[in-house]
């Protein structure tokens, strides 16, 4: 695999843009948002060691599932209603021939090599001048999160009792496993039925909300329920769980934290 972000991206483009592009065309039935999402995929692929020296079918099946998420469409192997979204005519075929250079334009150019030349004599002073230059170059910002961060959780977690936020009766455990391709996080959601009604005895519609080490959230799943009721909604991201430091229950419209887990 190439070192530099653009010849990386390079390759991945050569490899799965236009299988994802009509992946991407079948999800949103638009072609800005496909370019969008065709594009964030590759991207985050590029820069994520989760895909680096994998087979190319796990690659395909990486970057469908980061589309999938990156466009907010249900996923209906996991139970999920299915996105009604019309089959376009353009939905096959290759991307937009200026994706390519933009996605190029996004990660800029590869990184200058200087190329040093000396004489048998001057070999160490060479190497040496050349290890002090390096040594004072600006480090680059990182652009997502680092495997040498371990901010979440180093081992599996199962059935961590969720902490109330907002005054509510319901609670909820979840469980952070890590898979090949990221990590599963599955939930029970209890909605005990109060004595007489009150409470959640109307649908409400609930969200499980994760936060990365960068402070980036992300939507995983919805759903709706009523007070008697356990929910176990289960899902997926493509973040390594030492990325992963909160997850959240919060209910909506009301936009508003009920229960949370920090790692």
């Amino acid at each position: 695999m190439p070192q530099d972000d653009a010849e990386r991206v390079a390759a991945l483009y050569g490899d799965h843009a236009a299988p994802l592009w009509g992946y991407a065309m079948r999800l949103t039935g638009d072609r800005v948002r496909a370019e969008e999402v065709t594009g964030e995929a590759l991207l985050r692929a590029a820069r994520s060691p989760v895909v680096a020296g994998r087979d190319p079918q796990f690659v395909r099946e990486w970057l469908f599932a980061v589309a999938r998420r990156v466009a907010q469409v249900p996923d209906t192997e996991r139970g999920e209603p299915a996105a009604e979204v019309p089959l376009r005519a353009d939905a096959v075929g290759d991307p937009p021939p200026d994706l390519l250079p933009t996605l190029l334009g996004r990660v800029g150019p590869p990184p200058h090599r200087i190329r040093t030349a000396a004489t048998a004599v001057g070999v160490v002073a060479v190497a040496t001048a050349v290890v002090a230059v390096v040594a004072l170059l600006p480090k680059p910002e990182p652009t997502g999160p680092s495997p040498t961060m371990p901010q979440g959780p180093s081992a599996p977690v199962t059935g961590q009792p969720m902490q109330p936020v907002a005054a509510s009766p319901v609670s909820a455990d979840v469980s952070v496993i890590q898979q090949d391709w990221g990590s599963r996080i599955d939930a029970v959601v209890r909605y005990p039925a109060p004595p007489g009604g009150g409470f959640g005895t109307d649908p409400s519609g609930y969200e499980m909300v994760l936060t990365d080490h960068t402070g980036a959230r992300t939507t995983l799943a919805t759903w709706t329920a009523v007070a008697g009721e356990t929910v176990t909604p289960s899902t997926s991201t493509e973040l390594p769980m030492l990325w992963i430091t909160r997850v959240d229950i919060r209910a909506v419209p009301a936009d508003r934290v009920l229960l949370t887990s920090t790692f």
